[in-house]
């Protein structure tokens, strides 16, 4: 066993500077933060134009003091929510025929309106198509409503000042923490799964590369093919870890120039349950084992495969499966300890994202031993058993394999 280890370390240490001295690997340190730069400005930019363009806008087909006392209750109700929740009211001088003109404003390409609101507070109109029932109706209903009352309060000659509830400050709220604790855990579950997905599907086309060159027939010549495989996953691990750093301190400096410039980007009050040191350790080593699980697999799957086509025919179901598995494992954060959750915290290429969120929510650490030696042993157990189908398939020698051979050697 020792002599697999100092094999695997050999050929960990070969590909490690072989990949972090390559200048292909500053290439591959930018373009990801080139294009996370770019997919915030687009998603910002898109966000505000799509509100804009959904915000919807209502013509108000009335004189001029019940549109006033409409407008007036849309801001009293945006100022407890937001100007996004309520519709935009635009003012229009009736005509002759009002049904007529509201059905004109609906069909304006330039209006770009939603509905036609007519009548008055007593008998309002709404005018538009069926999907104003469920939806847009109900808060201009709200809005009418607003107004017809505090129009009776004004007729009644009562007209009661705003309240505001005297405030008791407390240091947080149940409520409020376990939000903040699951929106964590499920951020930490997106950034690991986004990661591993940039980093680990290099496995893949590297087996490829050292098979159509015959490097992985002469290095299988001269050590075990389980410490092949397990120093290739170390290797690209800690070319990981190297670009993680970097990226790290990268988005460091540019935390400290943003809080030199203005004080916008700070830490959430709430910590996670176990405490943020150990959250942050254990965001990396659960990062690390859902590298190992992932790229043991991708090395199994590059070594089955023969050129770059079949690997460009695999990356489409390894990616659905990998999406299966984190909608898997966001389905455990913040929710009941159901099947669903027992599944993803034992399913091992699940249980990474699993336990992270457990981390947030959970500040017992007894679980996050026993799952860490959980997915271990399924690393092992899946570089064996890709070893071995290695060397019946490609090498053409060993013996039949199988999943329950692999497990009766692995516990011989």
């Amino acid at each position: 066993m020792n002599s697999v280890f100092r094999a695997a370390w050999v050929i960990a240490r070969r590909d490690f500077v072989a990949t972090v001295w390559a200048r292909t690997y500053v290439l591959f340190l930018v373009a990801p933060l080139i294009l996370f730069g770019f997919s915030i400005a687009v998603a910002l930019m898109a966000e505000n134009g799509d509100r804009e363009a959904s915000h919807p806008a209502v013509a108000v087909v009335t004189d001029s003091a019940t549109f006033e006392a409409l407008d007036k209750a849309r801001g009293r109700l945006v100022g407890g929510t937001s100007e996004f929740s309520f519709p935009t009211l635009r003012a229009a001088p009736p005509e002759d025929d009002v049904a007529a003109q509201a059905r004109r404003l609906l069909d304006d390409d330039e209006a770009r309106l939603s509905a036609v609101l007519s009548g008055t507070l007593e008998r309002p109109v709404l005018t538009g198509p069926p999907a104003l029932d469920t939806g847009l109706g109900g808060r201009i209903r709200l809005i009418v409503e607003e107004a017809r009352r505090n129009a009776a309060l004004e007729g009644a000659g009562l007209r009661p000042d705003g309240v505001s509830p005297q405030r008791v400050v407390t240091e947080s709220a149940a409520g409020d923490v376990r939000t903040v604790r699951s929106g964590l855990g499920k951020g930490a579950q997106g950034l690991i799964f986004m990661i591993t997905m940039l980093l680990a599907t290099l496995l893949l086309s590297n087996m490829v590369e050292e098979k159509s060159s015959k490097v992985i027939e002469v290095l299988a010549a001269a050590v075990p093919l389980d410490a092949i495989f397990l120093g290739k996953l170390i290797a690209m691990l800690g070319a990981s870890l190297v670009g993680l750093l970097v990226w790290a301190g990268m988005f460091g400096l540019g935390y400290v120039f943003v809080q030199t410039l203005q004080d916008w980007v700070t830490v959430p009050k709430v910590s996670p349950a176990i405490g943020w040191p150990a959250f942050l350790a254990l965001l990396v080593v659960y990062f690390a084992m859902n590298y190992l699980l992932l790229g043991a697999l991708f090395i199994g799957i590059g070594g089955q495969a023969t050129n770059i086509r079949e690997i460009q025919t695999l990356s489409m179901p390894v990616t659905f499966l990998q999406l299966i598995v984190f909608f898997l494992a966001m389905n455990a954060a913040g929710g009941e300890l159901d099947a669903m959750a027992w599944a993803a915290y034992l399913i091992p290429f699940s249980s990474p994202l699993a336990m992270i969120a457990l981390a947030a929510e959970s500040d017992a650490l007894w679980p996050h031993l026993l799952a860490l030696a959980w997915q271990a042993l399924w690393v092992v157990l899946i570089i064996r058993i890709a070893s071995r189908m290695f060397r019946k398939t490609v090498l053409k020698s060993g013996a039949r394999v199988s999943f329950w051979s692999e497990l009766r050697a692995w516990r011989r």
